[in-house]
Order: C-alpha cells, then sequence, then structure tokens
C-alpha cells in the first residue's frame, strides 16, 4: 500500500513539473518572439530597389552624404555609389546632365542653375554656418591683416561658379576691392591643387574649406584672415545662420521617383544624428576612407570643428536660405534672386522660418 502511494505521488510531481516545464519553454518562445518582432519593428531594412549615383567635391563639410553611404543608404533599400569631382561646378552640371542622381553642393549651385533654366532643387539642409576660410600665407602676416590688403596679389579659388569663386568675389566686394583688376583671380581646382599652389607661391591666400583650412592652421602654413566657422565673424558677415551645404536634386527625379528622393533623405537623416551623437574619433574612422592619407588625428579635429554646426533634422529654413545668397546678389555674384520656393522643395524635411 505505502509503495502504491509513493508511485502515485511520484507521478503525480512528474507531471506537474512537466507542465511547469512546458509552460516555461513556452514562455520563452513567446518572449523570443516578441523580442525578434520589436527589434525587426525599430530597426527596419527596407528592400533594395533603387541604385543611385551621388557626388560631391570632397570636402568634410559634407559628411552626412559621406556617413548616409557608408552606414545608412543599404538600410533604406539602395545601393549607392559615390563620384568625386574638383569642384562644386563640375558636380552641379552632372547633375544636371543625369551623370549623378543626386549631390551636396553648395547652395549658390541651386540660384545659379535655376537662373540658368536648370530645374535643381534643395530637399534637405547638411550644414548651418557657411565653410569657406580665407587662407593667407604665413609669409604675408605683417602685410595682409584685412582683406583691402590682398590688393596686387594673387587669389585663389576651385573653378569659376564654385561656391569658393562666388565667395572670394563676395569677400573682395565688400573690402572694396574688384575681382580680376585690383586683385588677380586664379583657379587652382580641388583641394589638394589649391594646396599646392599655395605653398609654391602660385597664388599669396586661397578660398578654402576643410579639411584644407585645418590641416593649414595646424601645420601654420598659412593663416586664417577670414574663418567662417568662428561664430564672431560669422554673424558679423552673414548672420547666426547660413543654409550653406545642401542635399540636391533635380526636379524631375522628385516627380517621378518620391520614394527614392525620401530614402535618400533618410539615409542622410540618420547620419546627421550619426555626427551629432557619436565621437569624433568614431566619426572620422567612416570619413577616413573619402580622404585616404589623411592622418585621422587631423581628421578628428576637423570633426569636431563642423560638428557644432551639423543641423538637428535637415529642416529647410526660409532665413538661413536667404542669409546664403544674399550676399552674392549684393555683390553681383547672382544677377538676380531665386526665391525660397523656386529653390526649395521643403516636403521631405520641412520648412521652417
Amino acid at each position: 500500500m505505502p509503495s502504491k502511494i509513493c508511485f502515485k505521488l511520484t507521478r503525480s510531481l512528474v507531471y506537474k513539473m512537466m507542465r511547469r516545464l512546458n509552460i516555461l519553454i513556452i514562455a520563452v518562445a513567446i518572449l523570443v518572439a516578441l523580442t525578434i518582432g520589436i527589434f525587426s519593428f525599430y530597426i527596419p531594412k527596407e528592400e533594395t530597389k533603387y541604385s543611385i549615383k551621388i557626388g560631391n567635391v570632397p570636402a568634410i563639410t559634407y559628411a552626412p552624404t559621406y556617413i548616409a553611404i557608408s552606414l545608412f543608404m543599404d538600410d533604406v533599400g539602395i545601393n549607392a555609389t559615390y563620384v568625386a569631382f574638383p569642384s562644386g561646378t563640375k558636380a552641379r552640371e552632372a547633375l544636371i546632365t543625369g551623370e549623378i542622381d543626386f549631390a551636396s553642393l553648395s547652395t549658390v549651385h541651386v540660384p545659379i542653375a535655376r537662373l540658368k533654366d536648370r530645374p535643381l532643387k534643395i530637399i534637405m539642409s547638411l550644414h548651418s554656418r557657411e565653410i569657406f576660410s580665407l587662407m593667407v600665407r604665413s609669409e604675408l602676416k605683417g602685410v595682409v591683416k584685412e582683406v583691402k590688403d590682398l590688393k596686387g596679389l594673387k587669389l585663389g579659388f576651385s573653378a569659376p561658379g564654385a561656391g569658393s569663386w562666388a565667395f572670394a568675389v563676395y569677400l573682395l566686394r565688400k573690402a572694396g576691392l574688384e575681382p580680376g583688376k585690383d586683385v588677380e583671380m586664379v583657379a587652382v581646382g580641388e583641394l589638394s591643387t589649391m594646396y599646392s599652389a599655395l605653398k609654391v607661391g602660385k597664388v599669396d591666400a586661397v578660398v578654402a574649406w576643410d579639411p584644407l583650412t585645418t590641416q593649414l592652421m595646424e601645420t601654420g602654413e598659412a593663416y586664417a584672415l577670414i574663418d567662417l566657422y568662428d561664430a564672431k565673424q560669422h554673424t558679423e558677415l552673414l548672420g547666426e545662420e547660413a543654409m550653406s551645404q545642401v542635399l540636391v536634386t533635380r526636379e524631375d527625379m522628385i516627380s517621378k521617383n518620391p520614394e527614392l528622393v525620401e530614402r535618400v533623405v533618410k539615409a542622410h537623416k540618420m547620419a546627421l544624428e550619426f555626427i551629432k551623437k557619436e565621437d569624433a574619433k568614431k566619426v572620422a574612422e567612416v570619413l577616413q576612407p573619402y580622404f585616404k592619407g589623411m592622418d585621422i588625428a587631423l581628421l578628428e579635429k576637423v570633426v569636431n570643428r563642423i560638428k557644432e554646426v551639423i543641423p538637428e533634422d535637415g529642416s529647410l529654413s526660409e532665413s538661413a536660405y536667404y542669409a546664403d545668397i544674399m550676399p552674392l546678389i549684393e555683390t553681383g555674384v547672382l544677377e538676380r534672386s531665386v526665391s525660397f520656393e523656386e529653390a526649395v522643395d521643403w516636403r521631405f524635411v520641412g520648412r521652417r522660418p
């Protein structure tokens, strides 16, 4: 009798343990399924449907585009091929002719194109301060103390019609100098040849951008007569904010394939967040393949320099747009104003004053 009771108790205990084990297994399975479902919901990866070409003139101020290509285009279902150009002018023309589909450019390129009936549109802001610095050979430090002191000297820029050319003209005319008459204007091409031209004395000064600006400051080979990354100088010349670097495409791309445009913008928004939140060294490591031969420590310093002016969400500001182009209208670089509504399509990132 006792053995039968023990057997029944043992069987009952085993049964209860098996039920609890089954319940536990089911609970774990549900938890795993929910975890996978939640993870899939919050980190979606779009099915790859598109292949695009996107280009610019190599400049770390276009960091959002490089980061988007390296880290996020695949996540939004895009195979992106990067194309480098020797000047913004070349990149603009390649976009107009359809050689590339998107470009990161200085804002001035869109009104220049639209004044020639080339329907480009700004779809996102990538930078909230103008990028250029007027760098002068260190040997001239005691001679050139103001822009007007450049009279009789040679000033380098990338190419006619480029952003560096536009701001060279603006800075000279603001100082009462006539480009080509009082100051010799020399097109020197991309940053590497700009550096060489300054180093060998082919030019006395250049309108440069990063990474060259920081490199020249670090080596002491040139000094900044004007540095628009300096908040005080920027405010005096252009105001607190200027929409200087933008993501651009053609009107026909927007009308024919708005989903693709939205995906490209989404990847750039993710890039903006990455640059703002991650430490400079991590950002520099992602950028380094685009700037081969550049010391990582110098690249990190440049990233720290641009972090402050990387916008939060890429939204398009009307006042920042006009802050960037009005000086160019006043000095005749642009023959007339192109309205914010004409130059910008804000449907993908939003509009603000």
